[in-house]
């Protein structure tokens, strides 16, 4: 046979690997052959004997060892096995194994020139198997026999692949008997066909018309089963509906049921277990608590005697630094009030030059309007005066109030709170209990928070009545909790993680905390689960409603809201003195301007005037300098006075408002300790008596029920006894009001339909599914495929040429039309003509042919299907190519086949002329089984040698 490739095909032609080519074949009790070893090194070997003698059993010997089994015949490798009685059987064979142009053996990853494939045929559970071996270099069958890696016949068919044994060549080797010599009777479409069949496109084209009448026949079966789908479906519907009716109704009643029997118990167990676990730490946090308090009272009072102390002598430096401003303003009045006169002198001198220049142009209704304007601006810079020196002092204040520890209230807040203490109701707001632990959350927390910075806290819940009372009066909007509780541990990730409780805050605001998780960003808050409450950095909330931007620029909440609010005090303080300066300067500029106007409406002799006071005016001039530098001195030791008194009063000041602070809050934790005493004993003792209960009840409790997870179970369904009531009432008027289906054959029924329904319809989904992409996918690759086609027809077309080149014959091949259409596919036919010796064209079966040249077009057909002009070589198995053929023609043939430069196994019966033998290089003669003898004679050998011929 020739080279043939083992690449798989798609739209182009891969490099294919060099064939490997047989060099002797050994048969251990292959049908009645017992054991025997052939050579096979020569190109052209022929298989002589008569009828029957195991011509065509050495070539299926053959195909078995190369795992070629799809040939249409009656006997395979099973048929042989069973003819001798042996439960195995043995064939080995030693082939080339050939390099390529890239250095690479056809076996690799076997270098050796030689390889041995074997098939090894046993008997396993009455049935044959068979298994297979490839080893470099020449390895007799007890070896292989001992050890080795078997294959599979896949793995095998592989690895024969790999080293150029197609499956294309396969094809070609299970050709009937006596077909190799009628290929030039095919039809010019029949020929098409066969070699689109050995190049395994033949099937694929198949496949695509296959496909398409499938196709068509789903699409009609689709319309029925969706009008069969619709009818289920209405049906369906009215079954579901039934059974929601039924199963809300059974719902119910169980739920009412189980509310009443076991959830109600074990809720009003759970409540009082949770409220005995939540007054232990509560009584220790309150015990801790007191310790504390105590320590900070004995702090304070310390501070408290140092302070008194302290304060003590400063007030002998406030009395000296007050008499010392005292004596400046004095000589600062006395200086000033000269130099103003002097000045004033100077000016009015200047002014009466003016005038006296200006006189005579002058505008009474100009003038007046002048006057007017300058007076109304006048009193709205004394307006805006009033209004900055009144902020002023309430910023004075606030800052006073935050630096000692304080806050900014609001009026409504501040009148609540100063009833709360006129009451004498112990409460916080719960700005002073938060702390925010990680700055990066603050925007976070304060928009969470934000709406609870009002939110009050009492100290003891005996106090929640009458604060309520108070709330109410004064109409007191934002929540007062009576409840309090410490802060448990926090999740992971959530809010409550990055918040610190200076005291026990309201007990449900750390759960809401810890229900909202940190997140970088909205992607990352996507991949939480669903029903999951998450917030970003900046303020981005996701809750049960829904998302929302919640994040604003105030601060409430820790020290860091307290710094912010200082500093944008201070700035607003310091944009008050500066437009404070501004006003000044204006208000002298109106002064000065009002006067001069003011002054020529009156109509005054400037130049009489001036004449009147030169005197004056002359000594004003002359003393103004001396005057001015005494006012500036004097105004220089009054600044360094009064900043002295400033500096001891600010000290006394700030020690005032810190012995004021002190003396409240020592006020304050001393009826804290008061009550936190009375408190812990009132604890204690309901503690004792819930405890006493909760035993009682959980005694009169199934084991199951009154577990910690049975309780926290129900405790987390249902918050308090009172829901559990409420949802029993619930349940009682919808069962009285509701019409519900109270057959349970409903619910069968519904399966039924629903099965049917959802069968059906994933039926349907999945075949139009298939059927579109299917149709798609036919329709592309059938198009792409037919450039495969073409390079088919093509590539053998330039081997028929190159062959008949070979064997002096002209071939003219005529490439057919081929479109992606049915019948353009259907139709298409490869035409081609021959020319033997210049004698004229002719076609493959037109009649006009011999016998030999009959041969000869079939040989060219055959072996154009297989041959590689790029890697010659390989082998080939031709049963009785010279049948008919007289001498001529069979020297004709044998030149032919020796011009190919492949390896030939031939067969040839012993009636034949001996010409037949002329080509051969290797003559292996078989015969008849012997009666009465149990195995057949071995095959006899007959080697021809080349060079002794040559040379005679």
């Amino acid at each position: 046979m020739c080279r043939m490739t083992t690449a798989r095909r798609s739209t182009h032609w891969t490099r294919r690997r060099p064939m490997f080519e047989f060099r002797s074949l050994e048969v251990v009790h292959w049908d009645y052959w017992q054991r025997y070893a052939l050579p096979l090194d020569a190109s052209i070997i022929t298989v002589v004997g008569p009828n029957g003698s195991g011509k065509t059993t050495l070539l299926d010997a053959l195909r078995t060892l190369l795992a070629i089994d799809d040939r249409d015949m009656a006997r395979d490798y099973k048929t042989y096995l069973r003819h001798n009685g042996k439960p195995f059987a043995w064939l080995r064979a030693v082939v080339s194994n050939p390099v390529d142009r890239r250095g690479r053996r056809a076996f690799f990853p076997c270098m050796d020139e030689q390889v041995t494939i074997a098939c090894r045929v046993r008997k396993r559970g009455g049935d044959w198997t068979r298994d297979y071996q490839i080893v470099a270099g020449d390895v007799p069958v007890e070896q292989l026999d001992a050890g080795g890696e078997w294959l599979g016949v896949r793995d095998y068919r592989v690895r024969l692949a790999g080293a150029g044994l197609s499956r294309a060549i396969c094809r070609v080797l299970t050709l009937e008997q006596g077909a190799t010599d009628k290929l030039c009777q095919l039809s010019p479409r029949e020929l098409l066909q066969l070699v689109f069949d050995v190049f395994e496109d033949k099937a694929v084209m198949d496949d695509y018309q296959r496909a398409r009448a499938e196709q068509f026949d789903i699409d009609k079966e689709i319309v029925e089963l969706q009008q069969g789908l619709a009818e289920l479906h209405l049906r369906l519907e009215s079954a579901r509906a039934d059974v929601r009716s039924y199963e809300d109704g059974m719902a119910l009643r169980n739920q009412r049921q189980t509310l009443e029997a076991e959830i109600a118990p074990k809720v009003e167990l759970a409540d009082l277990r949770a409220t005995i676990d939540g007054a232990k730490p509560r009584l220790t946090g309150l015990r801790r608590g007191l310790r504390e308090r105590e320590r900070s009272y004995a702090e304070l009072q310390a501070q408290e005697d140092a302070s008194v102390e302290a304060r003590s002598g400063l007030g002998a430096s406030i009395a000296d630094a007050r008499a010392g401003l005292k004596a400046a303003e004095t000589r600062f009045t006395h200086a000033r009030d000269q130099a103003r006169d002097a000045e004033q002198l100077v000016r009015r001198h200047d002014e009466l030059a003016r005038l006296q220049a200006e006189r005579g142009g002058a505008d009474v209704d100009a003038l007046s309007r002048e006057v007017e304007q300058g007076r109304r601006r006048q009193a709205e810079l004394r307006l805006e005066a009033d209004r900055d020196r009144t902020r002023s002092g309430e910023i004075a204040a606030q800052v006073a109030a935050l630096r000692g520890g304080g806050r900014v209230v609001e009026p409504f807040e501040r009148d609540f709170r100063a009833a709360l203490d006129r009451a004498d109701i112990g409460h916080a707001v719960l700005t002073e209990l938060v702390e925010i632990a990680d700055p990066q959350w603050a925007v976070a927390i304060e928009a969470v928070l934000a709406p609870y910075r009002h939110l009050l806290v009492l100290d003891s819940p005996r106090d929640a009545r009458e604060a309520w009372q108070l709330g109410e009066k004064l109409q007191y909007r934002h929540f007062v909790v009576a409840e309090r509780a410490p802060a448990g541990p926090a999740t992971r990730g959530s809010l409550l993680e990055v918040v610190r409780f200076n005291a026990d805050p309201p007990a449900w605001l750390p759960r809401q905390l810890d229900r909202v998780q940190r997140v970088a960003d909205v992607e990352a808050g996507q991949r939480l689960p669903k029903g999951q409450d998450w917030i970003t950095a900046q303020g981005y909330l996701r809750e049960h409603r829904g998302g929302r931007h919640i994040g604003g620029g105030q601060q409430h909440f820790g020290t860091g809201a307290r710094e912010a609010r200082l500093a944008s005090l201070h700035a607003e303080a310091v944009e008050i003195q500066d437009r404070a300066q501004a006003r000044e300067d204006t208000m002298a500029t109106l002064v000065r301007e009002v006067d001069s106007a003011q002054t020529r409406l009156l109509g005054l002799d400037a130049g009489q005037e001036l004449v009147t006071r030169a005197a004056e005016f002359a000594d004003a001039q002359a003393r103004l300098p001396g005057l001015a530098d005494a006012a500036q001195s004097a105004v220089i030791a009054l600044a360094e006075a009064r900043s002295a008194l400033d500096a001891c009063e600010a000290q006394d000041r700030d020690g005032s408002i810190a012995a004021a602070t002190r003396a409240g809050e020592l006020r304050a934790l001393a009826q804290e300790l008061r009550d936190r005493g009375s408190q812990i004993a009132q604890e204690r003792v309901g503690l004792v008596q819930r405890m006493v209960d909760f035993r009682k009840r959980r005694s009169k409790m199934p084991v199951e029920w009154r577990s910690r997870d049975a309780l926290r179970v129900a405790r987390e369904a249902y918050e308090s006894a009172g829901a559990v009531r409420r949802e029993l009432e619930r349940i009682d008027e919808r069962l009285e009001r509701g019409s519900f289906v109270e057959d349970p054959a409903c619910v069968a029924m519904r399966d039924k339909f629903a099965a049917d329904h959802d069968a059906l319809e994933a039926a349907i989904g999945k075949r139009e599914a298939h059927l579109h992409r299917a149709r798609r996918i036919t329709e592309d690759a059938r198009g792409a495929y037919i450039n495969v086609l073409r390079a088919t027809v093509r590539r053998y077309r330039k081997n028929l040429s190159a062959l008949g080149e070979l064997a002096g014959i002209g071939v003219d091949v005529e490439m057919p039309e081929l479109a992606n259409e049915d019948v353009a596919l259907a139709q298409a036919g490869l035409t081609v003509r021959f020319d033997f010796d210049r004698k004229g064209w002719i076609g493959l079966d037109d009649g006009e042919a011999s016998g030999g040249q009959q041969v000869m077009k079939s040989l060219l057909l055959l072996v154009a299907l297989l041959r590689d002009e790029d890697q010659p070589g390989g082998f080939v198995f031709i049963d009785e190519p010279f049948a008919h053929l007289d001498v001529a023609n069979i020297e004709k043939v044998g030149r032919f086949l020796r011009s190919t430069d492949a390896q030939y196994i031939l067969t040839t019966p012993i009636t034949h002329n001996l010409n037949v033998f002329e080509p051969s290089d290797l003559v292996l003669a078989t015969s008849k089984r012997r009666a009465g003898s149990a195995w057949a004679e071995p095959v006899a050998v007959l080697k021809r040698d080349r060079s002794e011929a040559a040379a005679a």
